[in-house]
């Protein structure tokens, strides 16, 4: 696979943290031309987006400044094109402690490609690294991708 060279984009994200502070999230994608033969021109029918980093900045609103932080501390981040937010791993044992779930979306792609397959995985912040979430890829590539969030202090189980 041949790196685009130029086509690297960020996605920024607002998350409110449990703990009450904010989190400015950054997520920088490239574009990867799938069959990549080097005599031939770059086809953009080709290309899928990777994410290929993902850091995490504490914002102190007082001192009106961000702070790059490492690790979660027994949370994790679900980053979409619906919502973003942040859980606690001890609320939710079965989520990966230290980890950022997260779906395709980039509208501009989204509508553009509505048959390429979608970047959705898992990245790792400790490992600096990323793992598909569904693999093979959906059936559908369309609609784009949510996170649904029940809330089931709301849901009549009667």
């Amino acid at each position: 696979m041949k790196t685009i060279i130029g086509s690297l984009s960020y996605s920024r994200y607002i998350v409110q943290a449990p703990w009450g502070g904010l989190l400015l999230v950054w997520r920088s994608v490239e574009d990867i031309e799938e069959d990549y033969e080097a005599d031939l021109p770059a086809d953009h029918a080709t290309f899928v987006r990777y994410t290929r980093e993902i850091k995490i900045y504490s914002v102190d609103t007082m001192g009106k400044k961000h702070v790059e932080i490492n690790s979660l501390d027994g949370h994790v981040l679900f980053l979409g094109h619906n919502q973003s937010l942040c859980l606690s791993t001890e609320q939710y044992p079965h989520l990966k402690e230290n980890y950022t779930y997260f779906t395709d979306d980039d509208e501009a792609w989204l509508f553009g490609f509505k048959n390429k397959r979608r970047d959705i995985g898992l990245f790792d912040l400790k490992h600096n690294s990323r793992e598909e979430l569904v693999s093979p890829q959906l059936w559908s590539n369309f609609p784009a991708p949510v996170w649904i969030t029940p809330s089931f202090t709301k849901l009549n189980f009667a």
